[in-house]
Parts: C-alpha cells; sequence; structure tokens
C-alpha cells in the first residue's frame, strides 16, 4: 500500500510538472478560417525566369556559378561574344569567389524579380545573401585609376574618403554610390564608405541590382571586389583575388553590354538554355 502511494503521489507531481512547464510556453490561438478564393497557382519554381532574356544585348558576360543557395563560394569565368546571338566563347577561365556569409538570394535585376518559393530564397537588405540572377555592370570604381596601368572601358568612379554608398532604404539615395559632400542635405546614416583601411573597394565594379528603381528594402551595394580570402564570405557581393578584380576591370567594355549572372547550380541548369548561357560543360562550370 505504501508502494502504491508512493507512486501515485510520483505521477501527481510529475503531472504537475509538466502542467506548469507547459504554461510557460503559450500556445499562439488557432488562426480564423481563410475566406474561399481562387487558388493562385504558383510557377513552376524557375519557369517564369525561362522566358526571360537577359543576354539578348549583351556581348559580355561574367558567369559565376556556386553549388547551391546557401554555399559561400563559387566559381567565376568570363566570356564574350561578336554579336548578340552569336556563340559564347571563354575569355577566362573559372576561378574561384567568394560570396554572401548566407548564400544567394534571388534579386532584381534584367531578369525582373525573382521567385520566392520553398527553397528559393528572395533578396532583402541586411540578409547577408549575394543576389542571384542577370545583372548589369554598368560601373567601375578605384582608388588610383592612373594605377592600373590602363584605361578602363567603363565608366569609372575614383574612390575618396568621400564616397558612400547608401543602405537605408527610405533615402532617397538608396543603393547610389556617390560623393557625400555633394548630395546635398542627409537622409542617411552609417553608410558603406568605400575608402576602407583593409582596401577591398581598391578597385572594382557595381552591379546593378536592385536599380532603376531601387525597391525598398530589397538590397543595396552590391559589388565585385577583393576577398580577404577565399573561405571569407562577404555581406552580399563577389569577391576574389585583387588581380582578378583589376583583370575584369582590363576585359569589361560599356559598350558590349556587360552583364553578370550569378546563380547556384540548380538556377543554372534549369535556366541555361533559356538565357543562352555558354556552353558550361566546355567552359568547365
Amino acid at each position: 500500500m505504501y508502494g502504491f502511494r508512493s507512486v501515485a503521489a510520483a505521477l501527481a507531481a510529475m503531472c504537475l510538472f509538466l502542467a506548469v512547464s507547459c504554461a510557460r510556453k503559450p500556445t499562439a490561438p488557432a488562426a480564423p478560417p481563410s475566406p474561399a478564393v481562387a487558388a493562385k497557382p504558383a510557377p513552376a519554381s524557375l519557369d517564369d525566369l525561362a522566358r526571360v532574356r537577359p543576354l539578348d544585348h549583351s556581348r559580355q558576360l561574367v558567369l559565376v556559378v556556386t553549388r547551391d543557395y546557401d554555399s559561400i563560394t563559387g566559381v567565376l569565368a568570363f566570356f564574350e561574344r561578336d554579336s548578340a546571338g552569336a556563340p559564347w566563347r571563354r575569355v577566362i577561365a573559372p576561378f574561384p569567389v567568394t560570396v554572401g556569409r548566407s548564400g544567394l538570394a534571388f534579386g532584381r535585376g534584367l531578369h525582373g524579380d525573382g521567385p520566392s518559393l520553398p527553397g528559393i530564397p528572395a533578396k532583402h537588405e541586411g540578409d547577408g545573401k549575394a543576389p542571384a540572377g542577370a545583372f548589369a555592370l554598368t560601373m567601375g570604381f578605384s582608388y588610383d585609376p592612373k594605377a592600373l596601368g590602363f584605361s578602363p572601358n567603363m565608366p569609372m568612379h575614383t574612390v575618396t574618403a568621400d564616397t558612400i554608398c547608401v543602405e537605408n532604404s527610405d533615402s532617397r539615395k538608396y543603393n547610389m554610390v556617390f560623393n557625400e559632400s555633394t548630395a546635398g542635405p542627409a537622409d542617411w546614416s552609417g553608410p558603406d564608405r568605400m575608402l576602407r583601411p583593409d582596401g577591398l573597394y581598391k578597385n572594382g565594379l557595381f552591379v546593378a541590382h536592385n536599380t532603376d528603381p531601387a525597391a525598398p528594402g530589397a538590397g543595396s551595394c552590391i559589388f565585385i571586389h577583393s576577398w580577404r580570402g577565399p573561405d571569407s564570405p562577404t555581406a552580399g557581393c563577389t569577391a576574389m583575388e585583387p588581380g582578378r578584380v583589376a583583370a575584369l576591370l582590363r576585359l569589361l567594355d560599356a559598350a558590349k553590354s556587360p552583364v553578370m549572372v550569378q546563380l547556384p547550380r540548380e538556377a543554372r541548369d534549369r535556366l541555361a538554355g533559356a538565357w543562352g548561357l555558354p556552353d558550361l560543360a566546355a567552359a568547365g562550370l
């Protein structure tokens, strides 16, 4: 009898403990039933993007491929062609790059807005992801363009202590590179100051992600620039050895409408034919 009472008491104590523990994690109220609406068919992964032609007018292509959306490293190859629609030829063989510390997410570019579906993230400000998709390369920058030893065929911005890029999504200057002293009243704070002590922006390129116009909160200040090392990801840019950045600046020509396509391998495979990407097997990608 004593043993039975002990077991009963123990069970009662256990029930009381469980009741108190569950009370510390209140259950959210059940959601009200959704009104009956016609189901909107979801796009079949990347099929919508396969209907656009972001490379139709380009004669230069910077192609970046990562293993998947979570990868922080990838490879980059550079291609040219003689005219729109002509076959691509490889100019620079694949070499290693790093991307965002959280991998890739579809951004806003020549492809339009990327899908935001399970397993296919969308780029947002501060998410640590580099943008996936197709993007015009519109401007280079350098701390000292004359030190490059050649004259770039891209519009160039000389970076000084006054040069910033704005990441505040409510600013009229959101996602713009400019000299702060000439921009009028500041409606931004804590900008990306491009004259960095570590020299990562010594030479680089502006990637036209989320431009014309910039959508607030969709991501800003995306560059190609020098890396800290092969295992050091970025806050959302694409980085590489410093000499590789200079090599791209030497080759890129604004008259050839250069485009960067940056995709995880699965998306690249799905879009290669529709977008007219180079022969990837021959390219070593």
